[in-house]
């Protein structure tokens, strides 16, 4: 059974933030903006928002409701679907155990520690090009 995208967005901040005060109104209002500034890939309980950086590249970020091969499916289920000009995919995160799911990308991936604050303690990118 697939959820509605604030519940994703609301069993994401309870999984990977338990300890922060994220109430259900903040889940709700933070899953409204995200569908707002972005465009919206939905994939079995995961919902990822990305945009253009550049010409080449596109950022992403998802929420996940589900398992990691639900979250590592729709991913890789994006990157492919995205057009040829697309060269490179980005992501940021916080959760170290989403550096294990790259080894099951479709593309080859770079993982990086850049402690950019709370929701970019990684940044993991896709090489896009051979698609």
């Amino acid at each position: 059974m697939s959820l509605d995208l604030r519940d994703i967005v609301v069993a994401d901040l309870r999984r990977h933030y338990a300890g922060d005060d994220y109430s259900e109104e903040y889940a709700i209002e933070l899953a409204t903006e995200l569908i707002r500034i972005g465009q919206i890939f939905e994939s079995e309980n995961v919902l990822i928002r990305y945009h253009k950086v550049d010409d080449g590249t596109i950022e992403f970020h998802c929420m996940n409701a589900g398992s990691g091969a639900d979250l590592t499916n729709a991913i890789n289920s994006l990157l492919k679907s995205l057009p040829k000009q697309f060269i490179t995919g980005v992501t940021y995160y916080d959760n170290p155990r989403i550096n294990e799911l790259a080894k099951f990308s479709y593309f080859p991936a770079t993982i990086e520690r850049i402690d950019g604050g709370k929701f970019k303690t990684y940044k993991m990118s896709f090489d896009l090009k051979d698609r």
